[in-house]
């Protein structure tokens, strides 16, 4: 399904009955990643995932920031009559859901945040030169299959593997740099103290990218929030995803309905 917000064509899915759960995919992600997660919560949820601007098969006609990520998801939102609606930000997905929040605070049930940070800490403008040099010379694929091999382990099964690249070269390589500029080196700190909801922090033991340190700073800005680590990596959407939504789904059903 799509739709036309802020001068973007944003494709979407929505599937189920309920409380309306949002899922804000990770870089390089779109809708389509949390199928498993739809899949084991439609039956009592309104699970709704977005592809973000510039991303999957969503168009890319102006810029991406934070700012921006925000006020789409409202429009999104708005769109589709959502009121309210527990937010699950996965990786890049985090600073937007705190910044959303922060600006919409009635429209938030709860936040899931996964594999994210409020500040990044490592490297964070070399990380953004390193990928705009990358990407001045590789094509998507080759530069998707570099970054695959350092997020995914050892263990993660092979279609999952290829399905992570495919999902990568969908992205515009404008909007892919926009958002390590726009999610690494600004500081989102200020807007966890916004947080008057019950929150899940949840994090991949193996998870280099944004380490269980990030998540324990995250875990203590947030007041009342629970921390739970699991056995994966980075994207443990596509290394186990059972162990995934385990945390998810019983945070979830702990909520008032």
């Amino acid at each position: 399904m799509q739709m036309s917000i802020n001068g973007e064509t944003i494709n979407y899915v929505k599937e189920g009955e309920g409380p309306a759960v949002v899922f804000l995919h990770f870089l390089g992600g779109f809708s389509y990643q949390w199928r498993h997660q739809i899949a084991a919560l439609k039956n009592r949820y309104t699970c709704i995932a977005f592809d973000h601007r510039g991303f999957g098969f969503s168009t890319f006609n102006g810029r991406w920031d934070v700012a921006t990520a925000a006020q789409d998801l409202k429009a999104e939102l708005d769109v589709l009559g959502i009121k309210k609606a527990h937010i699950v930000g996965y990786s890049m997905g985090g600073p937007i859901a705190l910044m959303f929040n922060a600006q919409w605070p009635e429209r938030v049930r709860s936040l899931l945040l996964i594999d994210t940070f409020a500040k990044n800490h490592t490297h964070s403008q070399a990380r953004v030169e390193e990928s705009e040099k990358c990407l001045r010379y590789m094509s998507m694929r080759e530069y998707a299959r570099q970054y695959v091999a350092t997020r995914l382990l050892p263990s993660t099964p092979k279609p999952s593997v290829d399905e992570l690249v495919s999902a990568i070269c969908l992205a515009s390589k404008e909007a892919y740099l926009d958002v390590l500029r726009g999610i690494l080196i600004p500081d989102f700190t200020q807007y966890c103290s916004k947080v008057k909801v019950p929150t899940l922090v949840v994090c991949g033991r193996h998870d280099k990218t944004t380490p269980v340190e990030y998540t324990n700073d995250l875990t203590k800005l947030i007041s009342g929030a629970v921390e739970r680590i699991i056995p994966t990596g980075h994207l443990g959407v596509f290394d186990d995803p059972v162990a995934f939504n385990k945390p998810l789904i019983e945070f979830l059903d702990a909520q008032p309905r």
